[in-house]
Parts: structure tokens; C-alpha cells; sequence
């Protein structure tokens, strides 16, 4: 007989076993990575040779910086899922920040923690457990939802991970944008300028209404839901890129007065309660 400790740390054994075992098949072609993970490795490597002056650290990312640095302290236990190439958490470890954790799909993404102190497991959350027996006091979740099939799914499953007051810090593209419905019906082609209906793998759209429903469902409390300013994905140089920034720029008091529909992206803060959602509720029935 094992106690509920010895049992615990069995099966985090067993993991890590599992986990190993499957990237070794993943890399000698053995174990066929999904469709969605060939899509993310394809993109991100297509983005990658052409941006050959580098996007770094964009608006996006500050944003939700700036709201880490609200919520933690130093020694918070965080983990950045879709963590990409590391860009918040070396910011983070820069910062001083030290018990830092990542996970990620893309092939990539292992590359750039190589010789790091942060923790980093190549990980699908759709297919996988979460690799790391923690607590989390900020689960952070930068454009990811967005891709997921049941993005409720994977917010019911972190919740037994945060700490009591344990946050979620979150950004997604606002289908509710005042320009998607004129890029969708007029403008197709053009659907690049859209970070919500973009060629970009998105299976989820989100709302404002739509990220406090969810938060209710699961009992989480919403700590905060705001817009931002537009990031300039589309257009790099040439009068294009002028117009768009100025666009942009002037768009900054329409989005304070309105983010609902005039913020191209939401940002936003769940909170953990000691409420338990149903166990009907890891799943959106859409009613």
C-alpha cells in the first residue's frame, strides 16, 4: 500500500517517464506529431524566415507584462503556457523573477531554453497533462485559448493547479472587433489585417461577454477585462504600414471609451475561488 503522498509522487515519476518516452518517439519519427502541432511548427517557421529584422517585444507582450508585475512577486511560482521562444519569461528572470516554468507545442520552442534556468517542457495541453507537480500563484496564457478546440476544458483543468488566489492572466483577439464584420463581408482578402479571423489557426472566437460567461461557469473571478492598442502584424514598411499605424494611434481614445468594439485584443485577469465548478462544466454545451 502507498499513502496519498507516496502515490502522488509515483505518479509524477511515471510521468516524466511517459513524457520522455514520447518525445524520443516524437524525434525519431516514430510517434506522428497531430495535425494542429505540424500547423504551428509550419507557421511559426514561415514567420521566422521572413521577419528577418525580428518582431521582439510588441505591444501585446507588454501588456500582459505589466500585468504579471501587478499580480506577482519575485518568488510567485508562474507558468507561461504557449510560451513560445521565452520572450516574457527571460523578461521575467531578467527582472528577477525565479521560479519561471514554460510549455509549448512548437518544435522551436525547446531551442531557446537550452542552457536556461527556466523550466521548460515541450507539452500539447489539448493531448497532455501538465508536466509540473506545482501550485501556481499566475498561469499565463498570451494568445492561446484562441487555438484551442474547448478552451473551457483547459481553464476547468488549471484550476486544481492555481494557488488559492491563484491567477490566470490571458490575451485572445476580440471577434467583436468593429472591423472584422466589414474585413468578413467586404473585404476577404484582406483578412490578414484581422488578428481574430486571420489565416493564424484560430478554432475559438472570444468576446468581451464570452470571457465573463466562461469565468462564471468555472467560478473564477474577473480581476480585469480591457482592450489595447492595435499591434501592426500586416504591414512593415512603405506607406501601408504609415497608415496603419496611424490608424492605430488614433484608435487609442475609441478603445478606452469602448474596448468591446474598438479593441482589436482583450487582456484580462481570472482569479481562483474555493468554488468548484460542476464536473458538466469542463465542457461549453452551448446553452
Amino acid at each position: 500500500l502507498f499513502s496519498k503522498h507516496g502515490y502522488k509522487v509515483l505518479l509524477s515519476n511515471l510521468l516524466v517517464d511517459y513524457n520522455k518516452i514520447a518525445e524520443d518517439l516524437r524525434e525519431s519519427g516514430e510517434l506522428p506529431s497531430g495535425i494542429k502541432k505540424q500547423f504551428i511548427d509550419n507557421q511559426v517557421s514561415a514567420f521566422s524566415d521572413n521577419d528577418t529584422d525580428g518582431l521582439g517585444m510588441i505591444n501585446k507582450h507588454r501588456i500582459v507584462l505589466d500585468m504579471i508585475r501587478e499580480h506577482a512577486q519575485p518568488d510567485s511560482t508562474i507558468l507561461d503556457i504557449g510560451c513560445s521562444d521565452g520572450k516574457i519569461l527571460f523578461q521575467l528572470e531578467e527582472e528577477g523573477y525565479h521560479n519561471l516554468y514554460g510549455l509549448d507545442i512548437q518544435e522551436r520552442s525547446k531551442q531557446s531554453f537550452v542552457g536556461s534556468k527556466i523550466q521548460y517542457q515541450a507539452c500539447d495541453v489539448e493531448r497532455e497533462p501538465i508536466p509540473f507537480d506545482n501550485k501556481f500563484d499566475i498561469i499565463v496564457l498570451s494568445d492561446v485559448l484562441e487555438h484551442l478546440f474547448s478552451p473551457q476544458t483547459l481553464l476547468y483543468d488549471l484550476k486544481p493547479l492555481l494557488s488559492p488566489k491563484g491567477k490566470i492572466i490571458f490575451s485572445f483577439p476580440n471577434a467583436g472587433w468593429f472591423l472584422n464584420g466589414i474585413l468578413l463581408t467586404f473585404f476577404p482578402s484582406k483578412l490578414f489585417v484581422s488578428t481574430a479571423f486571420g489565416p493564424w489557426g484560430h478554432t475559438y472566437q472570444f468576446t468581451f461577454h464570452q470571457a465573463r460567461k466562461i469565468a462564471n461557469i468555472l467560478h473564477y473571478k474577473v480581476v480585469e477585462l480591457k482592450g489595447g492598442r492595435l499591434d501592426n502584424y500586416a504591414f512593415r514598411t512603405g506607406l501601408k504600414k504609415i497608415v496603419f499605424d496611424l490608424f492605430a494611434l488614433f484608435s487609442i481614445p475609441f478603445i478606452t471609451f469602448s474596448p468591446i468594439v474598438f479593441s482589436a485584443h482583450i487582456f484580462g485577469v481570472f482569479e481562483n475561488t474555493r468554488a468548484k465548478p460542476k464536473s458538466s462544466s469542463r465542457f461549453d454545451s452551448g446553452l
